[in-house]
């Protein structure tokens, strides 16, 4: 049965899926640690210490030093939960509104904005708490959750699809900008009480940086391009029987102001059409559009 179920993960990550994956590392991590965690009521010494160098180095410390002696826990933090309903609350926020991000976009913007996302949150709560001198208690205070980046990608969604609806319980429908703003109020109050002053800090900072994503790329500017780069490239080294791509001299070549030309018409008729779903929903494009916005979502 274990063998069945680890197979079953294994197959979900692999999937093209980003958020499954996303999902699937979180849970992972999670159980890995909850695992630790219940074998330390046995009192085991050295079971004690990996845990505590496993969350030690897992988690973002509120601090320069934090920052400087261990940056990779820039990204760490955002898959590292030690509570079932921190990291359930996060995993569906995650499910439902990266679904609809990934409706329509490309499945290679949901990873990068996550980890971006997390990076902005860890950053932005950093610096306002070093700042601001009645904050100086927060510092150090290790901070762990998906949370920054699950707002990051809440926040784009509303920004790319503001008027777009979706059914809440007790509710009925409800545009994501009005979601989205709910989400950002209530961050704002709660740093205002000074409840989880550090995490809710990182929220806007994820916020933020959900919102300059989406600004950006209806620019034309992708800022996930250096992360699918990057993996490409480091994918590229484990491939086996990798084969040499032979390219026809043929083939017609672009001048840079062609190839800029053509860049910037396709993106205005990709801006266009989500402008249309934004007002009229998806089910108003015609044919051609929906295939135009299909080709752009593999890209």
């Amino acid at each position: 049965m274990a063998n069945v179920i680890f197979e079953d993960i294994k197959r979900k990550f692999k999937s093209d899926n980003p958020v499954t994956r996303l999902i699937v590392i979180n849970i992972a991590v999670f159980i890995l640690i909850s695992i630790l965690r219940i074998l330390m009521m046995l009192n085991l010494v050295p079971i004690k210490i990996a845990v505590n160098l496993l969350l030690e180095n897992l988690s973002f410390l509120i601090s320069v030093e934090g920052l400087f002696y261990k940056p990779w826990t820039l990204i760490t933090y955002a898959f590292t939960h030690v509570e079932v309903f921190h990291l359930l609350w996060n995993m569906l926020t995650l499910f439902w509104f990266g679904q609809i991000l990934l409706e329509y976009t490309s499945s290679k913007k949901i990873i990068p904005l996550y980890i971006l996302g997390a990076i902005a949150g860890a950053l932005f709560s950093m610096l306002i708490i070093v700042a601001v001198p009645s904050l100086v208690i927060y510092q150090g205070i290790p901070m762990i959750g998906a949370s920054a980046g699950v707002t990051a990608i809440v926040i784009a969604a509303a920004t790319l699809l503001p008027h777009f609806k979706m059914n809440l319980m007790f509710i009925g429908e409800v545009k994501l900008v009005y979601v989205a703003l709910f989400y950002v109020l209530i961050d704002i109050l709660n740093v205002a009480s000074y409840s989880n002053v550090g995490g809710n800090l990182a929220h806007l900072g994820g916020a933020l940086m959900g919102y300059l994503f989406i600004v950006q790329l209806k620019k034309g500017n992708d800022m996930a391009k250096p992360f699918n780069l990057f993996s490409d490239w480091i994918f590229g080294l484990f491939k086996k029987n990798s084969r040499m791509k032979v390219v026809s001299n043929n083939k017609k070549k672009f001048t840079d102001e062609e190839y800029n030309q053509s860049k910037v018409a396709n993106q205005k008729q990709i801006d266009a059409i989500l402008d249309k779903i934004s007002k009229s929903g998806y089910e108003s494009l015609s044919k051609t559009e929906k295939e135009i916005l299909f080709k752009a979502s593999k890209k």
